[in-house]
């Protein structure tokens, strides 16, 4: 399954394929490693078949 990591306006968004957000971070309190532990934890849920594109 493929995920987009992308930012609008003032939120970071983790996105699957049909636009279902599977995890929002507000940019004030966003940081790299609360990405990767949700990356990891996407991971986990597909077996390590997930593929992450960030877009910003």
């Amino acid at each position: 399954m493929k995920f987009k990591i992308e930012k609008v306006a003032n939120m970071i968004f983790i996105t699957a394929d049909q636009d279902i957000i599977f995890k929002a971070w507000d940019i004030t309190e966003f940081t790299e490693r609360k990405l990767q532990n949700a990356i990891k934890k996407i991971n986990g849920h597909y077996n390590g078949k997930a593929e992450f594109i960030r877009t910003f």
